[in-house]
């Protein structure tokens, strides 16, 4: 099977670098345009069903990519991003002025009621498996959500520590593409693509 894995288009918050989490922040007019122009990159590519995030912006992409697919989005919580707590609305500057390290960062969550870096990680992972196994019968499956958790299933299928995590580009409505494979009880996850915007080149 292939997962085409997608980020949402641009906000507002992310022009002006301002942390989302779950606030329920809806697409610009230059994230609409970039969600119908991944639409078209993706019609024709045989996807079968579509998963998204129920926050604001990734289910306003899903819908858009859903119209010009023809077919229902299937929408979940568990592909949210992470939530920073009272820190949702803040910039980002102001954030790192205040931590330098995952431990000050769980820290910070704690003291502002946000998730804690690995309880993120696994929620996100679980549900990524989760649709795969579901799905191991189909060949293309497309889901809709946010540049953290995408950074989240590409560094659990590295094994990769918390610098890989931080260092994984997400773009706007870039493609990420991850191949599954399940044999003998046995599950393969392996990387093809990751942070593809050639279909911004082509318009």
């Amino acid at each position: 099977m292939r997962i085409f894995l997608v980020r949402h288009g641009e906000t507002d918050h992310n022009k002006n670098r301002i942390i989302m989490g779950h606030l329920p922040t809806p697409l610009n007019e230059t994230g609409k345009n970039q969600a119908k122009i991944l639409a078209e990159e993706l019609k024709g590519k045989g996807i079968q069903v579509i998963y998204s995030s129920d926050l604001v912006r990734a289910a306003e992409t899903a819908v858009i990519i859903s119209s010009e697919l023809n077919l229902p989005v299937n929408y979940t919580d568990k592909l949210r991003e992470h939530t920073l707590g009272d820190l949702d609305g803040v910039g980002i500057s102001e954030l790192l002025d205040e931590m330098d390290s995952l431990k000050e960062f769980d820290d910070l969550m704690t003291k502002h009621n946000g998730e804690q870096a690995e309880d993120f990680m696994n929620r996100v992972w679980e549900e990524f498996r989760n649709i795969a196994r579901e799905n191991k019968e189909k060949d293309y499956v497309l889901i809709v959500t946010h540049g953290g958790c995408i950074r989240s299933i590409i560094a659990k299928i590295l094994d990769a520590s918390k610098l890989v995590f931080d260092t994984i580009k997400q773009y706007n409505c870039s493609i990420n593409i991850i191949d599954y494979i399940e044999s003998e009880g046995k599950e393969k996850f392996s990387i093809d693509l990751v942070n593809d915007i050639c279909h911004f080149a082509k318009k």
